[in-house]
């Protein structure tokens, strides 16, 4: 049940920091690390500011259509249980914490 819990708000993280992510900017810089299940990916980007360092997600799907390579952010069943595995990885090898704020 933890483990659920802790999946189910880093793909809320995910969700929100996805749009927040300055596109012009990743696509100067490489990659942190990026862990692939399948054609699930989620890529680590880590980004330096005023106030310190921090990590955003990345979840893709690469597929390949008419010869050129794609990516989209659409997931099937099968292919969404690639991506849990895939963001395991990431939760794992990244120490990525799940704080929560006590019940008032």
């Amino acid at each position: 049940m933890k483990k659920l819990f802790t999946t189910t708000i880093f793909l809320a993280c995910l969700a929100l920091t996805s749009y927040s992510q300055d596109t012009t900017k990743t696509a100067k810089q490489k990659p942190l690390a990026t862990y692939q299940v399948g054609s699930a990916k989620v890529i680590v980007w880590e980004n330096k500011g005023d106030n310190g360092t921090w990590k955003n997600f990345q979840v893709e799907k690469a597929y390949k259509k008419d010869g050129k390579w794609k990516t989209t952010n659409s997931f099937n069943e099968k292919e969404l249980l690639e991506l849990k595995s895939a963001i395991d990885k990431a939760i794992a090898e990244q120490s990525v914490k799940v704080t929560t704020t006590p019940k008032k």
